[in-house]
C-alpha cells in the first residue's frame, strides 16, 4: 500500500506534530523547533515534504531521493561561487553554493512564525527567505550550500562527522567562510540541575564585614564567574586551589619555623634544630602538589561548608557519571540519605574527582585511562554539580586563606 505524504514525512522526521485548525494543516516541531510553524491549505500542497529530511542537529534539508543536503543560508546581496570536490572516506562529494531548491522555495513559502521571545537561527533564516519569496526582491540573490553525494545507508552521525571535517577545512583555507551550523542534541538523557545558593537555607546577611582578600585569588574567581566556558570556569576555580595550597604550605612551614627561631633559649638546646628538622621532613613529605591540595582543603573547609552543594544535586553525587568520551567519575555516596553525614575521607574523594576532571580538560585526556571529556552540551551539564561544589570550595578557602 501507498503511504501518503504525511506518514512518510513523520517516518522521516519522528519529532514533527500535525494539528488542523478551520482546514489548514499545521506542521509544527520542524527540526524539533517550537518557534516556528508551516501551514498549508491543503494534504495535496504538503507533497514535495515527501522525501524531505529536517536533521534536528542542522538547519538543513536532506533530500533523501537525491542524496543531496541543502543548507540553508540567506538571500546575499551579490553572487556567491564556490563549488569543490571533496573525498572524504574514499567517497567523493560535491559542495556548492546555489539557488535554493523548489521544494525549499515551497517550504519558506508556507513558514509562519510563532510568538516566542526570542528569535533563533533557523527561525531567523527561515522568516528572510519568506520574507524574500513574497516580495521577489531583485536587489538579492537567494543563495544555499549543498554537498551531493553517497549519504544512504551511512548512520546519521557519521554525516555529522564528516560535516564536522567539512567545516574544519573550510577555515582552515578561509577564516572567514560560512561554516555548517551544528546543533549539540545529545543533553536529552539529562535531568534537572540546579544551582546551589546559600540564601537558599539561611538568610541574606544584613550586614557584611570582610578583610583585604588576595588580588590574584579575586582576579581568578572574576575570571571564572564572567567566562561563558563552562570548561574555563573549572580550571579557573580550580587555580584559586593551586594557587593557595602552594602557598598555604609554604607559609605554614615558615611560620613554624620562624617561631622556633624566635624562641628565647634556642642557642641553648638541640631540640629546637631537631624541630626545625623535623618539620622540613613533613614539608617534604607533604610536597606534592594532591597531597597540598589535600591539606589545604581539609584545614581550611568543614562539611557543612559544602553539604548545601552536594545535596541540591545529590543524584550527580550519588550516581556514577559517565562523560561523552569515556571519562567516568564514580559517585561519592551510596543513596542521597548518606549526604545528610559527612562519611570517612569526604575530602579526599573530592579531591580526587575534581582532581580527574580538571586533568583531562587541561591535558584533553586522562592519561592512565586514555578517556576524554568531549566538548558536547550533555558534558556542560554533567560538568556543572562538581563545578559548582569546586566554585564553593574555592570561595571558602578564599575567605579564610592569607
Amino acid at each position: 500500500m501507498k503511504k501518503n505524504t504525511e506518514v512518510t514525512f513523520k517516518e522521516n522526521n519522528k519529532c514533527v506534530e500535525f494539528s488542523k485548525e478551520d482546514g489548514k494543516i499545521f506542521v509544527n516541531k520542524s527540526w524539533n523547533d517550537d518557534s516556528f510553524h508551516f501551514e498549508f491549505e491543503s494534504k495535496r500542497a504538503m507533497s514535495f515534504l515527501k522525501n524531505m529530511v529536517l536533521p534536528k542537529e542542522l538547519f538543513a534539508i536532506y533530500h533523501k531521493d537525491k542524496e543531496l543536503y541543502e543548507f540553508i543560508y540567506l538571500p546575499l546581496p551579490e553572487k556567491y561561487e564556490r563549488s569543490f570536490d571533496y573525498i572524504y572516506q574514499g567517497l567523493t562529494y560535491k559542495l556548492y553554493y546555489g539557488t535554493p531548491s523548489l521544494e525549499f522555495k515551497k517550504l519558506a513559502s508556507h513558514f509562519v512564525m510563532n510568538d516566542v521571545a526570542e528569535i533563533n537561527e533557523r527561525a531567523y533564516g527561515l522568516l528572510r527567505y519568506s520574507q524574500y519569496y513574497k516580495e521577489e526582491n531583485e536587489r538579492l540573490i537567494p543563495t544555499n550550500f549543498f554537498i551531493q553525494g553517497k549519504f544512504n545507508g551511512i548512520p546519521q552521525n557519521e554525516h555529522i562527522t564528516f560535516f564536522k571535517h567539512v567545516n574544519f577545512m573550510l577555515s582552515y583555507y578561509e577564516r572567514t567562510t560560512p561554516t555548517i551550523l551544528i546543533y549539540d542534541t545529545s543533553d536529552s538523557d539529562i535531568g534537572d540541575i540546579n544551582i546551589p545558593c546559600l540564601s537558599s537555607i539561611r538568610p541574606f546577611p544584613q550586614l557584611l564585614n570582610t578583610r583585604k582578600l588576595d588580588t590574584t585569588l579575586l582576579e581568578l574567581m572574576e575570571a571564572a564567574r564572567s567566562s561563558n566556558s563552562y570548561r574555563l570556569k573549572y580550571i579557573f576555580y580550580y587555580q584559586v586551589l593551586e594557587y593557595c595550597s602552594y602557598y598555604y604550605i609554604e607559609n605554614d612551614l615558615k611560620r613554624k619555623v620562624q617561631n622556633i627561631v624566635k624562641t628565647p633559649d634556642i642557642l641553648n638546646s638541640d631540640a629546637y634544630a631537631q624541630k626545625i628538622l623535623e618539620l622540613l621532613s613533613d614539608y617534604a613529605q607533604n610536597k606534592s602538589d594532591t597531597q597540598r591540595m589535600d591539606k589545604l582543603i581539609t584545614d581550611f573547609c568543614t562539611y557543612d561548608d559544602i553539604k548545601n552543594e552536594l545535596l541540591t544535586n545529590g543524584k550527580y553525587f550519588v550516581d556514577d557519571l559517565c562523560f561523552d568520551g569515556g571519562l567516568k567519575i564514580c559517585g561519592l555516596f551510596k543513596k542521597i540519605e548518606d549526604i545528610e553525614s559527612e562519611p570517612n575521607n569526604i575530602f579526599l574523594s573530592i579531591r580526587k574527582n575534581i582532581d580527574k576532571i580538571r586533568n583531562v580538560l587541561v591535558h584533553a585526556r586522562e592519561s592512565r585511562e586514555n578517556v576524554v571529556i568531549s566538548p558536547t552540551h550533555k558534558n556542560v551539564l554533567l560538568l556543572r554539580p562538581y563545578l559548582y561544589l569546586l566554585r564553593r570550595l574555592a570561595e571558602i578557602v578564599i575567605t579564610r586563606f592569607e
